[in-house]
């Protein structure tokens, strides 16, 4: 999925204060620790839609890491920015341009209705919690009903499955910035990616197979 799908219709999810940048202590020019979070609908036609959400995650020498479902497991993919007039993120290889002022991030696509930015976290939020809910297909109907990551309290291990107490398989996962998960599937080139915003775990299956993205927003139990 190319950095041109970013400019399609979309919408963003709000963030909860525990991650919400605050606005006094985020500094543009010294921005490592921070992510902008987005959460894409994209047309992928016959009416359906495909839930794309991102990390951009800010790196030293003025680049964002994309993290997402749909990337390679390594998480290679970075984009220079510039900064102009002071709050202003011009990304190199896209007519894409994030302002941050205050905390709040908007952008010059007037598709982008909301978008977020969020602090990493000193330790993992996700350890030591279960979140459960439905997953849904791109035409919105229902993949899975009940559906649940459950993350250990040491360690970076979550157990899937349809009910907490029937574990159907543990996987492992690699933490970003304690406030997000990805989880590349042994035996298949399945891969899960979720993050923490607004207390809710928002969560994508991208089954690589079928090029399809499944999605869900899921609450703490």
């Amino acid at each position: 999925m190319t950095m041109a799908s970013v400019v399609l219709l979309v919408t963003f999810s709000s963030c909860k204060k525990d991650n919400l940048a605050e606005s006094d202590k985020f500094d543009i020019n010294s921005p490592v620790g921070y992510f902008i979070y987005v959460k894409q609908l994209a047309d992928i036609g016959g009416g359906d839609t495909q839930a794309v959400q991102r990390l951009f995650e800010f790196l030293p020498g003025k680049k964002l890491r994309i993290h997402e479902a749909t990337s390679d497991g390594n998480n290679t993919r970075s984009i220079p920015y510039e900064v102009t007039d002071h709050n202003v993120l011009a990304l190199a290889d896209a007519d894409l341009r994030f302002t941050i002022e205050k905390g709040q991030v908007s952008s010059n696509d007037p598709h982008l209705k909301t978008l977020a930015l969020l602090k990493g976290a000193d330790t993992n939020q996700l350890a030591g919690k279960t979140f459960a809910g439905t997953y849904y297909k791109p035409d919105k109907s229902v993949l899975h009903q009940n559906f649940y990551y459950s993350f250990s309290a040491n360690g970076k291990k979550t157990d899937v499955g349809f009910k907490p107490d029937v574990v159907i398989r543990t996987e492992n996962y690699s933490a970003i910035g304690n406030i997000a998960a990805r989880v590349a599937l042994v035996g298949n080139a399945d891969l899960e990616f979720m993050v923490l915003v607004n207390g809710k775990l928002e969560v994508s299956y991208y089954q690589k197979n079928l090029d399809i993205l499944y999605d869900g927003s899921f609450s703490q139990q």
